[in-house]
């Protein structure tokens, strides 16, 4: 069945409550939500929750263009964005005498990560070896990897001051093109880093292990 056009189903609706819960009723997605209504992507998730709707997120590797990456959307890319498509959180970084360290051991499973800071998102990267691996970088921080000593500095601060830097991740699945290839966890880090340009991420899209 077509869905109404949006001004049509908020027409009359009074409070932006209200005109959230009406689109997600009729099945709009909670991102087309917030740009049709310029506000930020946590407001109508929360909304939908408090509601007890749980339409309106899209599963899956889910990245919007740079040109469709608007204001209102960008400003509100915090975690809430990446678990409702499947991320899923693995832990936090913790201080300790020789450094940091993990509150828990992480999965083996590669893929894409970001580490995130009171539900702010401020890194992104991607682990072909696994997030366990990975992680093990970062924690050691060897000056010859200059991403992982880079990293290890800005969680160790962090950490030290009392902040807690969350670890969030996902595996997305193995996809082709034409019987070719396609590395989707790459795909995802470099879209996700277009769209929400997490201040610890430098120019582009860094070498990961």
């Amino acid at each position: 069945m077509a869905k109404r056009p949006m001004q049509d189903v908020v027409a009359g609706l009074s409070t932006i409550s209200d005109k959230i819960r009406s689109l997600l009723r009729e099945g709009y997605l909670r991102t087309d939500i917030a740009k049709f209504l310029d506000i930020r992507y946590q407001h109508v998730r929360k909304v939908a929750v408090d509601a007890g709707i749980e339409d309106g997120r899209k599963r899956g590797i889910v990245v919007l263009p740079p040109e469709e990456a608007t204001p209102a959307i960008r400003e509100s890319v915090a975690i809430d964005f990446l678990v409702d498509a499947g991320f899923v959180r693995l832990g936090k970084w913790i201080a300790r005498e020789d450094g940091i360290g993990l509150s828990e051991p992480v999965s083996k499973h590669p893929g894409v990560y970001a580490f995130v800071i009171e539900d702010r998102i401020m890194y992104v990267g991607v682990s072909r070896r696994g997030f366990r691996q990975r992680m093990y970088n970062y924690q050691r921080g060897y000056h010859r990897q200059r991403t992982s000593h880079r990293i290890n500095l800005i969680i160790a601060e962090q950490v030290r001051a009392g902040i807690v830097v969350e670890i969030y991740g996902a595996t997305p699945p193995a996809l082709e093109w034409n019987g070719l290839p396609v590395n989707a966890a790459a795909g995802l880090e470099a879209g996700l880093i277009e769209l929400i340009q997490p201040p610890w991420n430098k120019m582009g899209v860094e070498s990961s292990i």
